[in-house]
């Protein structure tokens, strides 16, 4: 090989070297290069993931915090939504409501020889004579201090009573007092609703109740369960179909939220199998009870002492002159004097011996209408003679025609002497007197006071139904059905009335139907004394009969105590002797004297039934009138009195002295 040739192989052979080594080494560098990068990379990467894990983490983190306070905000809103909707609620319910007690409940009839002529309730109102009563360790009744404050009325101490009882007579003024609690509860706050200023003014204390639910017991007969009742009375009034569910189920949610009122009027006139409506579905905590009634109600051994936290008795008004005057100033033209109307009113009441008759505001309201209508008709003093002219004036409003009772044809009854519109109506007196009686002792209790158009077309003509409706001896409401229209008598007072009156003339109906009524009902002998009292003054040989009847259930209650029987007796008693009838032979067992105003005519009532007296009882404020007598041990006062066979003498002595 030629030298060149070999310098030129070997040079490339170098060259080759050089290009192997130099890719050798770039092979090492981006190796090195790599495995850095690759480093490099992982670390970036887990430093990525590392910053994204801690991100995710802080934005789920600040997600659910965002989302939280979302969820707490919508969550207030809608409850802020739902109590401004109940408030919204309560406010458009109560508005309603305070609407329809003013067009209702806020009205009262000056008189029950006019129903039509309603005045609102602050024009005629006088504040009644309430007194509270102490219900004894041993039953007894005991009157209390009068109360001149709503706060008296609901507090037992310094907390609200649930359960309060205002019990009064017929007519003496416990349904005006709650139309006029009623009215003030409407007018809250403002205080504008009384012209009085001195009883009953502490409107405070009725500010307390959210709400206030009336309920006439009157006009729920067929229904037995206090919501039911305020659904029908209060709801479907003042709710159009669509809004009475929404309203029910406000208004129950209403008694569990707020302190409520439910006023229950007339509980004696509620013909209910049970003692009391029942309030199922009614908080207790929240919801105070006020119920009005006669005392004979609430005698009814169902109704416990325990059930009632108050009991209250109103005794007519607190003033007869102001409600003279108020009365007076609704019936007179303006022209006319009403303080000397009032002076000459009050003349008539002393001159006809009437003064009593302010214990019953209906009552005095019926006879000073009646006085400032015509006063030559007024010329009685007993109950029966009252009665006599309210009846007379009725008959007037139907048929104006006058004729008299004479020899050839004679008042049925000697009181109906004199009058001018009776006789012409007899017949129809007499049926619906008939039908008086029926439902008053009818052996369907729910039927006594309220009863069907139709059950009373079985006693009456429908001559005899007009006229009855329009003398305002019957009302009728009507309904969307003819068989749901019902009828009572303007007054429960002239129901009984006109039933002595049914018994005057058919003897026969003391044993043939009121002796079964009270066998089957023998409780119901309380319930019949304003009747009794009537037929006292009508007929004594018939009071006589049925005392006797009454007297035997009342041995075995437990009412001596109560002395309801008794003033039954001696009311019917002065009855008697005020109509001058004779002989007086009232049967009583059971003898409670505590007021000497009675002594003497419970002296005569004693000397009849001496021999059959079981129990006498004398209180005196200052001494023990008697000591102890039993059969043959006798003392020396007992003897005085000529109480010679009493089996049993109760010394009931006031507390003071036991101290």
């Amino acid at each position: 090989m030629k030298d060149g040739e070999r310098v030129i192989a070997k040079k490339m052979d170098e060259s080759i070297q050089t290009l192997y080594d130099r890719t050798e080494y770039c092979k090492r560098q981006i190796g090195d290069q790599s495995s850095k990068a690759e480093q490099t990379i992982k670390t970036k990467t887990y430093i990525s993931i590392t910053q994204i894990d801690k991100l995710t983490k802080s934005s789920v983190q600040l997600i659910e915090g965002h989302t939280k306070n979302s969820m707490a905000r919508m969550q207030q809103t809608v409850a802020d939504k739902a109590v401004e909707d109940y408030e919204r609620g309560v406010e458009y319910l109560r508005c309603r409501l305070v609407d329809h007690y003013r067009d209702t409940v806020s009205y009262v009839p000056l008189s029950a020889l006019n129903l039509s002529l309603d005045k609102h309730v602050q024009d005629v109102y006088v504040s009644p004579k309430i007194h509270r009563i102490k219900i004894e360790n041993d039953g007894r009744l005991t009157k209390r201090e009068q109360i001149f404050s709503y706060k008296d009325i609901f507090n037992d101490g310094n907390k609200l009573a649930r359960r309060i009882y205002l019990q009064g007579e017929p007519g003496s003024g416990e349904s005006t007092f709650a139309s006029k609690l009623v009215n003030e509860w409407c007018n809250l706050p403002s205080t504008e609703s009384t012209k009085e200023k001195t009883l009953f003014v502490d409107f405070e204390n009725l500010q307390k109740f959210k709400f206030l639910f009336f309920i006439s017991l009157r006009d729920s007969r067929h229904q037995t369960d206090v919501v039911q009742m305020i659904k029908t009375h209060v709801i479907d009034k003042i709710c159009t179909e669509d809004e009475r569910e929404e309203a029910k189920k406000l208004c129950l949610q209403i008694m569990k939220n707020e302190i409520c009122l439910v006023i229950q009027d007339g509980l004696d006139e509620w013909p209910g199998d049970e003692a009391l409506p029942s309030m199922t579905g009614i908080p207790k905590d929240n919801c105070i009870v006020l119920t009005t009634s006669r005392p004979w109600k609430l005698s009814d051994e169902r109704i416990k002492n325990s059930q009632k936290d108050i009991l209250l008795e109103v005794e007519g008004i607190s003033d007869t002159e102001a409600f003279n005057e108020r009365i007076q100033r609704c019936l007179l033209d303006k022209s006319k004097d009403v303080k000397e109307s009032v002076k000459q009113f009050k003349i008539f009441l002393r001159s006809r011996n009437l003064q009593s008759i302010s214990s019953s505001p209906m009552l005095y309201a019926l006879v000073l209408c009646t006085w400032v209508d015509d006063r030559e008709s007024l010329t009685g003093s007993s109950l029966y003679d009252l009665y006599t002219t309210l009846l007379d004036c009725l008959c007037k409003k139907a048929t104006p025609e006058i004729c008299y009772f004479n020899k050839t044809n004679p008042a049925p009854v000697k009181n109906f002497d004199g009058t001018k519109y009776l006789k012409p109506n007899k017949a129809h007196i007499d049926s619906i007197a008939e039908a008086a009686f029926s439902f008053l002792f009818s052996n369907e209790k729910e039927s006594s006071i309220v009863f069907s158009d139709i059950k009373l077309s079985e006693f009456l003509l429908p001559s005899a139904k007009e006229f009855a409706l329009k003398s305002g001896l019957l009302t009728k409401r009507k309904a969307k059905r003819v068989t749901d229209t019902t009828c009572r008598f303007v007054h429960k007072t002239l129901q009984e009335f006109l039933s002595a009156y049914h018994i005057a003339n058919n003897l026969n109906a003391v044993n043939d139907v009121i002796f079964g009524y009270l066998k089957r009902h023998d409780n119901s002998y309380l319930d019949i004394s304003q009747m009794f009292i009537f037929l006292c003054g009508l007929n004594i040989s018939a009071a006589n009969k049925l005392s006797a009847m009454m007297n035997e259930l009342d041995v075995y209650r437990h009412y001596i105590y109560l002395g309801i029987f008794q003033n039954c007796i001696l009311t019917g008693y002065r009855e008697a002797v005020a109509n001058k009838n004779t002989p007086i032979h009232l049967h009583l067992s059971h003898f409670k004297i505590n007021n000497d105003n009675d002594a003497e005519e419970l002296f005569h009532i004693w000397a009849f039934n001496k021999f059959r007296a079981r129990s006498l009882g004398i209180v005196n404020l200052n001494r023990i009138i008697v000591s102890v007598c039993s059969r043959g041990v006798l003392s020396t006062r007992c003897q005085e009195l000529d109480l010679f066979p009493c089996l049993h003498v109760m010394i009931l002595v006031p507390l003071h002295l036991h101290k």
